[in-house]
């Protein structure tokens, strides 16, 4: 029998529950699971990249047949290295779908090998986004019930962090 190997790609900055909705219902359908955490230079994580692996090994450390790990570069040529047959992704929205095609068409167009694995996320996630989270944490509301305890503490801590920073610039 084949062993198959997917890789679910994405930034996690936070994990929300979506996320970890999506890992549990993915590591029930492929071999393999690699969570892998793109490293983009463009953006300014609010969490590091050493924090959100640290999360999401504590988030998935139930999980046999998850691992975490990193990739910068194009997902097709991290996926060849990992001898990984799919990629899965998360779709929300019309919106989602639509960009998710484009990626899915050229990431084909680049590798054939490689498919593409759509899944629609649990009711109750079908409007999350790890940036829709952080906006929420940092104007001042609960994140509860959107992603695990360790991260709503993890996040909480952060935006204090970062608000006491900008608060004692201010002051010089």
């Amino acid at each position: 029998m084949k062993h198959v190997i997917a890789i679910y790609p994405g930034t996690f900055d936070p994990v929300t529950n979506g996320h970890l909705d999506l890992i549990a219902r993915g590591s029930k359908i492929f071999d393999e699971l690699v969570v892998a955490i793109l490293r983009n230079p463009e953006k300014v994580p609010l969490f590091t990249l050493d924090e959100r692996i640290e999360m999401l090994e504590r988030m998935t450390a139930n999980f046999d047949n998850v691992r975490i790990d990193t990739f910068d570069g194009l997902l097709v040529d991290y996926a060849s290295k990992q001898h990984a047959s799919a990629v899965l992704r998360g779709i929300r929205a019309v919106s989602d779908y639509e960009y998710e095609l484009q990626m899915a068409l050229m990431n084909r167009k680049l590798n054939p090998k490689i498919e593409t694995i759509f899944m629609m996320p649990a009711e109750a996630y079908s409007y999350l986004s790890s940036r829709l989270v952080r906006e929420i944490g940092q104007l001042g509301r609960s994140v509860h019930g959107l992603v695990p305890e360790l991260v709503e503490e993890r996040l909480r801590h952060k935006i204090q962090k970062n608000s006491h920073a900008k608060s004692h610039n201010r002051g010089k």
